[in-house]
């Protein structure tokens, strides 16, 4: 199975010529705090930087929340704007604001899947979903259907992972092996990506 390591919300343009420099293929450049011609103009370096390379640049406009953003529609991604800024930067794929927010310990996020569709249509390189992990299932086929090409999941996975821990602790209050423990998290976070891989493929 063909993988990349991929740096994600690098805001320093040193971190990112770091990574390159130890051989990451992918980098998400995160300037979307920044207003939005300077979020181009820095981008745009880097996605050219990056390109000389052969290194995937990710970057975003838009306001996702959790990572102190806002959760608001006001702050959503335009599709002109999307599309504006894709042909100003040259990027690889394009993180929205369409709902979701980072670090989500619920999964009842309320994607805004009409606004995922338009922005597919007005931009033509891949839509990246973050703050995937506060998202239900139905809501993530429904973004993968309107046009998210790149699920971002992790805190659904910490969640995992960490669960797992926890049963086993209390399972054995004597335990003090982590690779017994470990193995049991590796092993949720396992079941857990291949449950949502499924869910992913089957929406298309």
């Amino acid at each position: 199975m063909p993988v990349v390591v991929h740096l994600d919300h690098a805001t320093e343009e040193g971190l990112v010529r770091d990574a390159v420099a130890v051989g990451l293929g992918s980098v998400m450049y995160d300037a979307s705090a920044v207003p939005y011609d300077q979020n181009v103009r820095a981008t745009a370096d880097i996605a050219r930087w990056c390109h000389e390379r052969g290194v995937w640049v990710e970057a975003e406009i838009g306001e996702i929340g959790g990572k102190d953003g806002a959760h608001h529609p006001r702050t959503r991604t335009k599709p002109g704007e999307a599309a504006s800024f894709v042909a100003a930067t040259s990027v690889d794929a394009l993180a929205v604001a369409v709902g979701s927010s980072h670090a989500m310990l619920t999964r009842d996020a309320v994607l805004d899947t009409g606004l995922i569709a338009d922005i597919h249509r007005a931009v033509p390189v891949p839509l990246v979903l973050h703050g995937s992990s506060g998202v239900p299932d139905a809501g993530l086929a429904a973004a993968v259907a309107a046009g998210m090409t790149k699920i971002n999941v992790a805190t659904q996975l910490n969640k995992a992972f960490t669960g797992a821990v926890r049963a086993c602790l209390a399972a054995d209050p004597v335990m003090v092996d982590p690779r017994l423990y470990g193995a049991a998290a590796r092993e949720a976070v396992a079941a857990e990506v291949t449950r949502l891989l499924g869910v992913l493929r089957a929406a298309g």
